[in-house]
């Protein structure tokens, strides 16, 4: 076989031509462990920010099961006479609050997923810092 056949013949040489930086693998290693180490802790507080917002949710659901309770209890005491006044105001402040927590919940969302976006877009930056500054350095 012939070099003009087989261009890789030579990788050998070709390896040695390319102008590589010197990579000091202790330290890209030490970059991976802080990577790694970033990507635990955003995990940690991801499971964090679920946990509350499920415990939230327990909580709402007991709350509103006890106030469909007391209203079932409050319209029977009250007899044969229908108050819709009242009931329409029970209707009103049972949306009004059902909005509360839906936004509660959704601003609850916002900020765990923003704490796990700012702890790897930070360990993101350092990363590239980190290695930029290993290449200069060698």
């Amino acid at each position: 076989m012939t070099k003009a056949a087989f261009p890789f013949a030579d990788f050998g040489k070709m390896m040695t031509e390319m102008k590589m930086p010197n990579v000091d693998f202790t330290s890209m290693m030490a970059i991976q462990q802080k990577n790694f180490e970033a990507v635990t802790a955003a995990n940690q507080l991801a499971m964090d920010g679920f946990r509350a917002i499920f415990e939230r949710q327990v909580t709402i659901a007991q709350q509103a099961v006890e106030e469909a309770q007391t209203a079932v209890k409050d319209l029977n005491e009250g007899g044969a006479k229908v108050d819709v006044e009242a009931q329409t105001e029970a209707a009103k402040a049972a949306m009004e609050k059902a909005v509360a927590n839906v936004r509660e919940l959704t601003e609850m969302v916002t900020k765990s997923q923003g704490e796990v976006v700012d702890v790897l877009h930070k360990r993101m930056l350092d990363g590239i810092e980190e290695v930029k500054g290993q290449m200069k350095l060698n």
